[in-house]
């Protein structure tokens, strides 16, 4: 059975997913899903909350943060200085000096730049789903087809699909064939709700201790360049694990993470 928290906010939303983890057996659970209100809202809870776990990610790797994980879904640092269309082009510029060869790179670099259908260019499907969004204003009813997902946007998106449907991908079958080599976050559905942008993210598998909180950070902080870019107040982010895994490993053992989350605020 799906197992749903509701939170106000995505600190005190992770700690209550990684404590229902905790108690599952091998700490695994399908499809956990996290209900966040008011995902842009970080009280003084969350900042411990997530202060709490950087430190910990930290004294394992020193190339692990919560702010590494959020970056590689999005840029906020460079989007608090630069708007569409500058932010592509200083991300994209900044990640092609910066990526390690054999990476698959991140998933903002695969929402803002994919190969086009005839192989000569490119395209931006993060820059269309939000021109698509600023349609609303005109008149354009569509609610529900704004997606980030599985299909190939040169050939999936032209049509507005009668507003059943716009994909966004993150999954490259191109690329990813190799089991090892399959991006976690599989999908983003972007729907408009009494007038808000709300943000659905689904993730085949998902590390709680090593990537969801910045995993969640970095969906809020999309979900608010998104809305921001087509004027839409932010409303609910939703994230579905298939696959959830509380990896005690990440932080050292299986003690040491009880013992966190025993001390954390929720």
């Amino acid at each position: 059975m799906a197992k749903l928290i509701a939170s106000e906010s995505l600190g005190q939303a992770w700690v209550a997913a990684a404590r229902h983890l905790a108690g599952c057996k091998q700490r695994k659970d399908r499809n956990l899903i996290l209900e966040i209100s008011a995902p842009q809202k970080l009280g003084k809870d969350d900042l411990k909350i997530i202060k709490a776990v950087d430190a910990a990610l930290r004294s394992r790797r020193e190339d692990l943060s919560v702010e590494t994980v959020a970056g590689t879904i999005f840029p906020n640092g460079l989007a608090r200085r630069f708007s569409r269309p500058e932010l592509y082009t200083n991300y994209l510029a900044l990640l092609a000096k910066g990526k390690k060869r054999s990476s698959w790179g991140t998933y903002a670099q695969r929402m803002m730049s994919r190969p086009s259908r005839n192989g000569t260019g490119t395209i931006n499907p993060l820059d269309d789903l939000i021109e698509r969004l600023l349609q609303t204003h005109n008149g354009t009813k569509y609610q529900s087809a704004f997606e980030l997902g599985v299909s190939d946007p040169d050939i999936d998106l032209a049509p507005p699909l009668d507003g059943h449907g716009y994909e966004l991908p993150v999954f490259d079958p191109s690329r990813d064939a190799k089991p090892l080599n399959v991006p976690c976050l599989s999908h983003l559905s972007f729907k408009i709700t009494n007038g808000k942008l709300d943000l659905t993210a689904i993730y085949r598998s998902q590390w709680y201790c090593q990537r969801a909180l910045g995993n969640l950070i970095g969906l809020s902080q999309l979900h608010s360049f998104v809305g921001k870019e087509s004027k839409y107040e932010c409303g609910v982010l939703t994230c579905i694990a298939t696959h959830a895994y509380l990896d005690t490993e990440t932080f050292g053992k299986v003690g040491v993470t009880k013992d966190l989350l025993a001390a954390l605020p929720g």
